[in-house]
């Protein structure tokens, strides 16, 4: 039988390298209190002093000793659990974080790396060999100079792509030392079909497993021995994917960035709600606070958008074991608070069967620049224009003054929560 690992010419074949930040957060804290960072009992809480706080970061003991993971709510913690608690320090991470990627950026160059997140990151050392050595040897001076410097310890994963890069990393470097983990296509069988939680695999999230599995496929080896004109057909472009991916195989190139067109550029802000959301008056306080926060940024682009969408998360699954749900609508192109607030509020109100909340988001796209002013029949001119003038001054105070120097009657509820996330850098204590 031919497979898609025979033709060996067919196959990209890079030198990646998919390196993270070990507990970058609860990393950063025990650093900062003088302690080795994979000694240390510490968790990172986001909103230490309310009951449903979440865990941005543990320690590696904390994680094994105690099972605490992101995610995990501080009224889950055990009072004889010897964790410290502390609270984020997202300027400080960022601050590491940019140190941390200068030293990566010596082994190849600025068109070669790619910063995923704040903790990890992609290197092509392809062409890096003759000033540094094997992958391993490059591997081993990233890993010492980071310590070195910063006090941080990284982890490694080396593959032939950025997937296999990626796996190696999630399923075998972060195990245990020297913190580093080599795939190649002649692993897959033995390394890549044995993934058997669909969710343990990159790029496959909780919905896309749930459709898998309807499909009756429930790992990742039945996933690559499925017909793949039926992921076509059940997943389109994404089933192409799925079953290169379940491979081994990734043509992304690091030097090959992908850049959306305009009119798929959007503009959206979210949030993890510090306890249940239950009443209608209070789910529609943070979601009218969000849409004030998008439109403020649409109007800093100089943009409008025309579809606006809120997405929502339950508390807990409904009787229909949905997790949330999702709405959108189309209005004539703008970057007004006010309209957004009006098409939220329709969306919310339309769908929403009562369910408990526990995060919310708002978005806009299909975004245009505006060469014209479009009137309406139904609207006042005059009214519109004195409206947009009122909101560019509330924008100009806040960005001189600050989020707080104005603020709109509901964010001082008890449901509003924009004056306390204005104080935060991404979305943390700074």
């Amino acid at each position: 039988m031919v497979t898609l690992l025979d033709d060996a010419d067919r196959l990209p074949v890079h030198d990646i390298m998919c390196i993270d930040c070990k507990s970058f957060y609860a990393s950063t804290e025990a650093i900062r209190r003088g302690e080795y960072p994979l000694a240390a009992k510490i968790a990172v809480l986001s909103r230490e002093e309310s009951n449903g706080g979440l865990i941005l970061a543990a320690s590696p003991d904390t994680k094994k000793d105690y099972g605490v993971k992101l995610g995990t709510r501080k009224f889950e913690l055990q009072p004889m659990m010897d964790i410290e608690l502390v609270a984020p320090h997202m300027q400080t991470y960022i601050q590491l974080n940019y140190r941390v990627n200068q030293i990566f950026r010596q082994f190849t160059d600025d068109q070669h790396w790619y910063v995923y997140s704040v903790d990890e990151a992609f290197i092509d050392v392809t062409h890096s060999h003759k000033l540094f050595g094997s992958n391993e040897a490059i591997a081993h001076q990233i890993q010492k100079k980071v310590f070195d410097q910063t006090g941080i310890v990284t982890t490694i994963g080396i593959g032939p792509n950025p997937l296999m890069a990626k796996l190696a990393l999630d399923n075998a470097a972060k195990e245990q030392a020297p913190w580093q983990a080599t795939w190649t296509y002649d692993d897959v069988p033995q390394k890549v079909w044995q993934i058997d939680d669909l969710t343990d695999f990159w790029s496959i999230g909780q919905k896309t497993a749930d459709k898998l599995k309807n499909l009756g496929i429930h790992n990742i080896y039945e996933l690559a021995h499925t017909d793949r004109r039926q992921l076509q057909q059940n997943f389109g472009v994404l089933g192409d994917a799925l079953y290169f991916h379940s491979w081994g195989i990734d043509y992304s190139d690091l030097a090959k960035r992908y850049v959306p067109r305009a009119e798929n550029k959007g503009y959206g802000n979210s949030q993890v709600l510090m306890r249940n959301y239950t009443t209608r008056a209070d789910i529609e306080t943070v979601l009218f606070e969000i849409a004030d926060q998008v439109a403020t940024r649409l109007r800093q682009h100089q943009v409008l958008g025309e579809v606006i969408s809120i997405q929502v998360g339950f508390a807990t699954p409904d009787a229909r074991a949905r997790r949330g749900w999702s709405a959108q609508t189309k209005v004539d192109p703008t970057n007004q608070t006010n309209d957004l607030i009006r098409a939220v509020q329709y969306l919310f109100e339309s769908r929403w069967e009562g369910d408990a909340l526990r995060n919310v988001g708002v978005r806009v796209n299909r975004i245009s620049r505006p060469s014209s002013l479009q009137l309406s029949l139904f609207s006042d001119v005059k009214r519109d224009a004195a409206n947009l003038r009122l909101e560019h001054t509330i924008d100009q105070i806040r960005s001189r003054y600050g989020y707080q120097a104005i603020v709109r009657g509901y964010s001082k509820t008890a449901a509003g929560t924009a004056i306390e996330r204005s104080k935060l850098v991404g979305g943390h204590q700074a």
